[in-house]
């Protein structure tokens, strides 16, 4: 049964643990980076305080998020008796009224993709005035992306428009905010350290490594049906978990140890306290 924001699909039981213990570290993962974000933001000095706590909250959103995920998914697709024995024996899970909602990953991108662009300008300690001209423009086209490819990951028919469509629809937005990073962002990038364009560099690759995964992911999951396969769902699973990890832990992480150091280069009495 094809549902608009639901996918049915039959899964091995390889695909099923799979999956299963992919949403289990992203919760782990999520969650403890919320933990030591939250506790450790005193480590900044206030200018910077507001960069970690979006990382914080960017990282407890997911948290949340990947909890209702993993409901969703044993709900749907939890083993009983019959099912594990067809697993034990290799065989394909068959679960005819069962239903993971897609949904729950798009709503989280829609709350903390934004959040990762503040976090990024918010962190270089810009005048006001440009944070906002950036951050008008990031933020309306972060929301613009995972809007736009919602449909088309949903497998939903609107406008007349497939879901090859949607996902081309929402490439428009990521390549203006490749170019407000790498463009816009970069004239103010002279004002920093070596070491802090350095690491910047690389957060920014980061980025663009890991926003990538998700057009490939889409694209490996697209069929002609408009139903999901268990391979195409353990790729999209995956691939997304992966990339989520990445972009809001390790980036978040990131974004401390730039705060750390910029601290550091404000306030030698910090600096100092702080053994650096």
């Amino acid at each position: 049964m094809d549902q608009i924001g639901v996918l049915s699909f039959a899964l091995t039981g390889y695909e099923f643990s799979a999956v299963y213990n992919m949403l289990s570290l992203g919760i782990a993962s999520m969650l403890f980076t919320s933990f030591f974000l939250w506790i450790a933001r005193d480590r900044v000095l206030p200018k910077y305080r507001m960069a970690v706590m979006v990382s914080a909250t960017v990282t407890s959103i997911a948290a949340y998020h990947y909890f209702r995920m993993f409901d969703s998914f044993s709900h749907a697709y939890g083993m009983n008796a019959d099912s594990g024995a067809a697993a034990a024996a290799g065989q394909a899970l068959e679960f005819g009224a069962a239903h993971y909602n897609v949904g729950y990953r798009y709503i989280d991108w829609l709350l903390t993709v934004p959040l990762l662009l503040v976090e990024l300008v918010a962190v270089l300690g810009l005048v006001k005035a440009i944070q906002s001209s950036l951050l008008k423009r990031l933020v309306p086209a972060a929301a613009a992306m995972i809007i736009l490819g919602y449909p088309g990951d949903a497998k939903m028919q609107l406008f007349g428009l497939d879901n090859s469509m949607w996902g081309l629809l929402s490439t428009i937005p990521f390549l203006y905010i490749m170019y407000v990073l790498w463009i816009e962002l970069s004239k103010s990038l002279s004002s920093q350290s070596e070491k802090v364009r350095k690491i910047f560099q690389g957060l920014r690759l980061l980025l663009i490594a890991t926003w990538g995964v998700y057009p490939i992911t889409f694209i490996l999951a697209m069929n002609s049906t408009g139903v999901a396969t268990g391979q195409e769902v353990l790729a999209r699973e995956v691939g997304y978990s992966i990339a989520d990890i990445l972009a809001k832990c390790l980036f978040g992480l990131i974004i401390f140890s730039i705060a750390r150091i910029k601290s550091a280069e404000d306030d030698k009495a910090f600096a100092a306290a702080e053994g650096h």
